[in-house]
């Protein structure tokens, strides 16, 4: 028709792109959902609870005290701050207020006290006090265990009966560890008796023994990075669900 402009479909074209890519980003999210469900992550959103509080991460050992020595030479002051690193990764990222005991190789002892025995007895003060510090907190102590016979294996969390909500997180985090890494493992939690931290502490705490460096499989897993990040996202989930499971304003000790 002489005079006649044909209808512009610049605007339809636009509707359709545009809906095009909502429906590749749905896509796309909850194939990330589906992802992180089969590869056993947590999703937790950051806001989950109105107040997480703080976290206590202690890396057992370092500086002069190693801890146990596995049956390759591992050093477990070494694996416990490997581990306790990549729990701090995890925490951070989800904006949880993370307390590092130590974040390198050091302890915190006074180092003008003449004896190793002193110094032992001030580094373990001197991490007390830094919980105590944190106010609102929960502690998680990383350990690794060790038996003059080798075929012990599997982790085993240890747990303060100062307040009854550090039984509850421990048995989160056993539940985890043994779902993602250790489906044999039939240790039971125990009331950390004659352990210093656990038997001062007035918030929820735990202990978790990852494995037994005199085991020569698990001492082996125990120094490979990839089963320390997969020992930290264990533990890291069994912290979560622990909050999931508990009211907000008790899963954490009161600030």
């Amino acid at each position: 028709i002489p005079g006649h402009k044909p209808k512009s479909r610049e605007g339809g074209t636009y509707v359709k792109r545009y809906a095009a890519w909502l429906l590749f980003f749905a896509a796309l999210a909850l194939f990330g959902a589906q992802t992180m469900r089969a590869f056993g992550v947590v999703a937790f959103h950051a806001d989950f609870f109105e107040k997480k509080g703080t976290v206590v991460v202690d890396a057992g050992h370092g500086g002069e005290d190693g801890g146990a020595t596995g049956v390759h030479g591992e050093l477990e002051k070494d694996i416990n701050l490997a581990i306790a690193l990549e729990l701090q990764r995890l925490l951070e990222q989800h904006q949880f207020q993370v307390v590092m005991v130590r974040d390198w190789d050091t302890d915190l002892s006074d180092q003008n006290l003449s004896t190793v025995a002193q110094r032992k007895r001030s580094d373990l003060q001197q991490r007390l006090r830094l919980v105590e510090e944190s106010g609102g907190c929960v502690l998680l102590s990383i350990h690794q265990n060790f038996f003059t016979e080798s075929q012990y294996s599997g982790a085993q969390v240890f747990y303060s009966a100062n307040d009854p909500r550090g039984e509850a997180l421990a048995e989160a985090i056993r539940a985890s560890i043994v779902e993602t890494l250790q489906p044999e493992n039939t240790r039971q939690n125990k009331v950390g008796e004659g352990v210093y931290l656990l038997e001062q502490c007035q918030v929820p705490a735990v202990l978790v023994e990852c494995g037994f460096l005199s085991n020569p499989e698990e001492a082996a897993a125990l120094a490979d990075p990839d089963y320390q990040k997969r020992m930290a996202q264990a533990i890291y989930n069994g912290l979560v669900r622990y909050l999931k499971e508990t009211p907000a304003n008790e899963s954490l000790a009161n600030g």
